[in-house]
């Protein structure tokens, strides 16, 4: 497929299925996939025993590998008119630091971040998956990583209202540099578009319908 320089981000919080839709995304269209580095962070797994003590640093080590990844889809891929699905947003960064830094942090953060983003690559099309909580709970649970197993409920929950202050248009919090993309709110609580054909091809729809909106091309040509 080829798709002139459109990129697709799928966020929403964690056990949402960020992933998941992104891989099957990329198999449909065959853009490049960009994965966020997560279990390589030295700090996540001290971070989910004692938020408090090292939120700082594990939002900084996301910061800036999300900030190199960004950069190099940007000269590699996006600047020769081929099209990108990442399973993040940079924003999250805000989202997740806001929920886990004190005021003061968060206010150098923020400053940090926005040094940082303001030149680079932002999405045509967000893909906002949301789930009540039982399901991501459960969902964590099932992909079973060890630096996720006392995740705590409350934290989730924050974290799920913090994603709704940041994609929702009337809030102070939405505020996307640079351009507002297309954001495709989907909730997938009762959803299942890894086994269930009919739940892939509701989204692919949707997304296919974003990309003729742009000008996009929706068909593969080999």
């Amino acid at each position: 497929m080829n798709n002139k320089g459109i990129f697709i981000a799928v966020e929403g919080p964690i056990g949402v299925g960020k992933t998941t839709l992104a891989n099957i995304l990329n198999q449909h269209f065959g853009y490049t996939l960009l994965r966020e580095i997560v279990e390589e962070n030295p700090f996540l797994s001290k971070f989910y025993t004692d938020i408090k003590e090292y939120a700082l640093q594990t939002e900084a080590f996301f910061l800036f590998n999300r900030f190199k990844q960004l950069e190099d889809i940007e000269k590699n891929v996006l600047s020769l008119s081929k099209g990108v699905v990442s399973d993040y947003h940079i924003v999250k960064n805000l989202i997740f630091a806001g929920i886990t830094l004190d005021k003061m942090q968060f206010h150098r953060y923020k400053q940090v971040y926005n040094i940082f983003v303001n030149d680079l690559p932002q999405p045509d099309i967000i893909v906002y998956l949301n789930s009540n909580t039982d399901v991501l709970m459960k969902r964590i649970a099932m992909r079973d990583r060890s630096f996720e197993r006392q995740m705590d409920r409350k934290y989730i929950d924050g974290l799920s209202l913090e994603y709704k202050y940041y994609f929702n248009p009337l809030s102070i919090k939405h505020n996307f540099m640079g351009k507002e993309p297309i954001i495709l709110e989907i909730d997938n609580s009762n959803l299942d578009f890894l086994n269930k054909e009919e739940d892939r091809r509701f989204i692919i729809n949707k997304v296919e319908e974003a990309i003729s909106t742009l000008g996009g091309k929706t068909k593969c040509s080999n």
